[in-house]
């Protein structure tokens, strides 16, 4: 049986507490901004699913390499490459479970020189057709708000679920939190805090110690955790 530790993407590996705004190509100069909603993690993960189709035929004819170009510009999070190095020099396979796009994901870390140490991504995908963008977004991870993986990693990995750690920081997060053994929350905002206070379910995985809560802006932090 493999040892897995769960990383979230947005806010956890990469640092993109920020409104970015992606130009619109060949038409009258204007920008999508990107809501702190979407960023952040703040929204209601049922309605996710709706939120981000919405936000992605916005950015239906958009050429994907100005999408993924700007994309790339995005910072690594303060201490994660020491976080995911530990994480794998004690022996873990380190997964990915993110909404943002798979391809944007992968070409970031190799950007960064980290992807050697990802096990696989399971990841939402932006449709594109002919390079540009459809407005199209897709995933297991969209559909099932990231509690569809969990099957997947107890065949492929040979691991029960309880004993899969979780790292995340929003709202989207809980859902698989709830469902899997032990949960690690980086820097959450208030209304996740907030969210995590208000179910009797988190709150009983908090005094059993199979949920964390962490605070300030290195990712080292959550090491504490993983064992």
């Amino acid at each position: 049986m493999h040892k897995i530790v769960c990383f979230d993407f947005d806010d956890v590996i990469i640092n993109n507490k920020f409104i970015f705004k992606l130009p619109f190509i060949g038409r009258k100069l204007r920008t999508l901004e990107l809501g702190a909603e979407f960023i952040e993690g703040r929204l209601d993960p049922k309605k996710f699913n709706k939120f981000a189709s919405g936000v992605m035929k916005e950015m239906t004819g958009i050429p994907v390499n100005t999408v993924m170009r700007i994309l790339l510009h995005m910072r690594l999070q303060k201490g994660a490459r020491e976080t995911l190095e530990a994480v794998k020099k004690k022996g873990y396979k380190i997964v990915i479970i993110s909404t943002n796009d798979e391809t944007f994901i992968r070409k970031f870390m190799e950007k960064h020189n980290l992807l050697q140490h990802i096990s696989h991504i399971y990841a939402a995908k932006f449709g594109v057709k002919n390079g540009l963008m459809t407005g199209v977004i897709s995933g297991d991870v969209i559909k099932t708000e990231k509690t569809g993986i969990i099957p997947k990693l107890e065949k492929i990995y040979n691991i029960k679920r309880s004993h899969i750690i979780y790292v995340g920081d929003g709202l989207t997060d809980l859902p698989i939190i709830k469902k899997i053994g032990t949960g690690v929350l980086f820097n959450p905002n208030e209304l996740t805090r907030l969210e995590v206070f208000a179910s009797r379910q988190l709150r009983e995985k908090e005094k059993k110690g199979r949920l964390f809560i962490t605070n300030g802006k290195d990712l080292r932090s959550v090491l504490e955790f993983i064992p």
